[in-house]
């Protein structure tokens, strides 16, 4: 079979090899590029007489220093030249933009070990003389120092960020914090009341996953750290979510798309009521021009290291970053706060819950819906409700109020309340 394996057209030839001899290789050369690309190199790697991958080496080893490795099966599909200008352009451009001076400043990583801050971290610490960044933070929840909801059989596995997390930060000399919160300092601590405060909100998909971001981000205060870098978009933009993998490829561009003008995240305005500031290369312009291009579907979601993934053009760019390989997991369920509903059903009775929230429908013209929704609504009324100046801020009872908080909607269109979580077709109590 002919196959076009490299940017300039030329093909390889084939070889053979049996199963536990070193395989041998034939590299294809490179021709001229068109001014201002780099040149590559392939290799196809035939075992048996039947082609089993192939590896692209970039000339440029400062760009690219370890052969990316292609199923053969993606090449014959695809077209090997215009693959491999993906992922070496992902490559460039993220490798640019995270040795950008906006990146080196960063002095703190909020390190969750997942294949974003993994990118993060290890590329701008190949800068070591001129990199800032000296910590990285972590938040995980052990479930023996959670007595309640560990004899409840409330967690079935041990929190996944911490291990990956732990790698990354030994491969790239950070000084790592392990951050250790009981569910009960999460719920109603001061990381819960920055939460409601700041985002306004008692929402709890919102909070199971913006209280641990609060945690590390009082930490890094603590720390004397002022900038901190994120992992956020990479998901939004490269289709790391399971959902979006249901997406056909019609569908998938136009909403990331989408999602490039809509995003938002809860860490910028939780460093900057703390007097941080953070930075995400993956919120930068340059990355969200190359993510808007019009990537192939089957460059964001294919098979890498023998399982089916999103961020696959990710993958395949930094292929030797340590989470490369890494499942998506959200964040409430790598650091284990997933199990916060649950241990809300532990701490109110439902006694309690049924007299308490009968008073805040009466004195505050809230529907509270379950027992994790009354936790954070205790926060939620210490620093929004009565707090003259934070409800100056806000409006109630207006043309597009919500009908369980009565606080307005984002617009009259809006069909998903962001101050309590109410969506049409919530079911009533």
């Amino acid at each position: 079979m002919q196959l076009p394996l490299n940017s300039a057209g030329a093909q390889s030839g084939q070889t053979t090899a049996t199963p536990g001899q070193q395989l041998p290789r034939m590299a294809s050369q490179p021709g001229p590029l068109p001014q201002g690309k780099s040149q590559l190199s392939t290799t196809l790697i035939i075992i048996n007489n039947v082609p089993s991958h192939i590896e692209l080496t970039h000339d440029n080893a400062g760009i690219h220093p370890n052969p990316i490795i292609l199923p053969i099966s993606h090449v014959v599909r695809e077209g090997a030249a215009d693959m491999e200008l993906k992922y070496l352009e992902a490559r460039r451009v993220l490798h640019e933009v995270l040795q950008s001076p906006e990146a080196l400043s960063c002095d703190a990583i909020l390190l969750s070990g997942g294949l974003d801050t993994s990118i993060a971290a290890e590329i701008i610490t190949e800068q070591s003389s001129t990199s800032k960044l000296r910590t990285g933070i972590t938040v995980t929840i052990e479930p023996t120092s959670n007595p309640l909801a560990h004899q409840h059989g409330l967690f079935t596995r041990q929190p996944q960020d911490i291990y990956y997390a732990t790698k990354i930060a030994a491969k790239c000399g950070l000084d790592h914090h392990v951050l250790k919160p009981t569910l009960a300092d999460l719920t109603t601590g001061a990381a819960m009341d920055l939460c409601t405060r700041v985002l306004r909100t008692f929402e709890p998909m919102e909070l199971r996953n913006a209280v641990v971001i609060a945690h590390a981000l009082l930490r890094a205060r603590e720390l004397g750290c002022k900038r901190v870098c994120t992992g956020d978009g990479a998901d939004e933009l490269f289709a790391g979510y399971a959902f979006m993998h249901q997406m056909d490829a019609r569908k998938l561009p136009a909403y990331i798309q989408n999602m490039a003008q809509s995003m938002r995240f809860c860490a910028a305005p939780l460093a900057q009521a703390l007097g941080l500031s953070v930075w995400s290369p993956f919120l930068h312009k340059r990355t969200i021009e190359f993510a808007t291009l019009g990537i192939p579907r089957s460059l964001l979601i294919g098979e890498f290291d023998g399982v089916q993934h999103g961020k696959l053009i990710l993958r395949q760019a930094f292929p030797d970053v340590v989470s490369a390989a890494r499942i998506k997991e959200p964040i409430e369920c790598g650091c284990g706060t997933v199990v916060m509903p649950a241990f809300a059903e532990l701490l109110v009775p439902d006694d309690e819950f049924a007299r308490e929230v009968d008073g805040i429908k009466t004195q505050h013209q809230v529907t509270v819906r379950d027992k994790e929704r009354l936790v954070y609504f205790r926060s939620f009324k210490r620093t929004v409700l009565e707090s003259d100046d934070v409800m100056k801020q806000l409006t109630r009872n207006g043309a597009s109020a919500c009908p369980d908080c009565h606080f307005d909607l984002d617009s009259p269109a809006a069909e998903f309340c962001r101050v309590c979580g109410w969506y049409p077709g919530l079911l009533s109590n």
